[in-house]
């Protein structure tokens, strides 16, 4: 089974990753939480190299955000307002933070780390 990654930690959106492999869209069967990963890594490369840099605090936003991506397949400006992102003022902190980007970085990210 070269094709089949293991992790010790199962989550329910890995049955997303398993249809995927089941229907032919991936060759491989990875979980979610690493394709996810995987994914943003690039999406940061990409950001990079389009001359987009990312200050510690946003990266602090993006990095969380995409943990909660890798765990519940997707996003949305209501969880802003959940832990961990609270600590640092939910919804109000992205914006000042992340300013008038949040909306399409959030919306960025759903798109290319679950496609």
């Amino acid at each position: 089974m070269d094709k089949v990654r293991h992790s010790d930690r199962h989550t329910l959106t890995d049955l997303v990753s398993l249809l995927r492999y089941t229907v032919g869209v991936d060759d491989e069967l990875v979980p979610f939480a690493d394709r996810v990963r995987e994914r943003y890594a690039a999406w940061l490369a990409q950001q990079e190299q389009s001359g987009t840099k990312f200050t510690e605090t946003q990266r602090w936003w993006l990095d969380r955000m995409v943990e909660v991506i890798a765990n519940s397949a997707g996003i949305t400006a209501e969880d802003l307002d959940e832990a961990p992102f609270t600590e640092r003022g939910g919804v109000d902190g992205a914006l000042r933070d992340l300013g008038d980007q949040a909306a399409d970085l959030l919306e960025n990210l759903n798109a290319e780390l679950t496609a």
